[in-house]
């Protein structure tokens, strides 16, 4: 089989194109294009071309085949770390291996190839570094950056691993997966400000801090397992160092105390921490108990009365009154 048609072969049997013509590996340009065919390439020549591709995949051998197994992505990769490993998983069986290649969002950024030499290659795509020493037809190592200012985040999307056989069969198997970057927080937030104990009426002042974390935490204060309403919440300044994405999240609450926040003679105030768009971290809390002050303990004792109850009450000492006003 002469090197052209086998150039050929491969070209129509490759996923990727450039616009609607066919690029023959080693020809140093274009195949023919079999969507729009050249005038220059009568139809009998083309109709040849295709027949004889009809003919070789009839009398395939049996044999060969390209199993593709998996990939492997990590759902989460933290950039604060020295490397982050992809594998692509498959079997070539009987078939000899002729390249793998590796895309972030549609752009080739890795290529092996073992007749070549050196066989691993990578092309330059914005925040990619590649240990292409570490890097075989197999395992894909990305490099970590202890540097935290914003363009090693772009880690973060689509990554596929495309495998290629080399002839007869000219085979070519493609996976993807994404792969979000996060650093998740070490240990629960930071709930300061709470009292061991209260009086009816007190302002209840509490600050939440979370862990530092990418992206931002998210916070929310709760009080006996109900969250408070955000307007009763305020967003307190950050302490990061201005650039750097890693950082906490701060919430303060202001809330005046009342006769029903002490079911039990006692509150429970949490703060609940969430990183959004995240699904694998969970979320982490806090929580502080208080009391009732031993000036209002008489109150926990009895049940708070409803604004019904109230009116019944004032309604019935009314008609007495009234009663002994008219038989006086």
């Amino acid at each position: 089989m002469s090197t052209w048609y086998t150039n050929v072969k491969r070209a129509m049997n490759t996923r990727r194109t450039t616009g609607d013509k066919w690029y023959v590996p080693g020809s140093g340009g274009p195949a023919a294009s079999f969507g729009t065919v050249r005038p220059a390439l009568s139809r009998m020549s083309s109709l040849f071309v295709v027949l004889q591709v009809i003919l070789f995949h009839v009398n395939l051998p049996a044999g060969d085949a390209l199993k593709f197994l998996g990939i492997e992505v990590p759902l989460v990769a933290d950039p604060r770390a020295d490397k982050v490993t992809l594998r692509c998983e498959y079997d070539l069986e009987d078939a000899e291996l002729y390249s793998v290649k590796w895309y972030k969002d549609g752009k080739e950024f890795f290529m092996y190839m073992p007749g070549s030499s050196p066989p691993g290659c990578d092309f330059q795509v914005e925040g990619i570094k590649v240990d292409v020493k570490r890097s075989d037809s197999y395992q894909l190592v990305l490099l970590g950056s202890s540097d935290l200012y914003g363009q090693q985040f772009s880690l973060a999307g689509a990554y596929g691993c495309e495998v290629s056989t080399e002839g007869p069969n000219f085979l070519t198997a493609y996976r993807e997966a994404n792969m979000s970057v996060a650093v998740l927080p070490k240990k629960p937030p930071v709930l300061e400000g709470v009292r061991p104990n209260y009086e009816v009426g007190e302002l209840l002042e509490a600050e939440c801090t979370s862990a530092p974390s990418y992206p931002l935490a998210e916070l929310a204060f709760l009080l006996n397992d109900r969250q408070v309403s955000s307007s009763l919440t305020r967003n307190l300044p950050d302490l990061r160092p201005e650039g750097i994405l890693v950082s906490t999240t701060r919430l303060g609450l202001s809330l005046r105390l009342e006769r029903h926040h002490f079911p039990g003679g006692s509150f429970t105030l949490t703060c609940r921490a969430v990183l959004p768009g995240i699904s694998v971290a969970r979320a982490l809390s806090t929580d502080v108990s208080a009391t009732l002050s031993a000036s209002n303990q008489r109150l926990a004792q009895e049940p708070p009365r409803s604004g019904s109850a109230v009116l019944a009450c004032t309604i019935q000492l009314l008609e007495i009154f009234f009663y002994y006003l008219i038989i006086a």
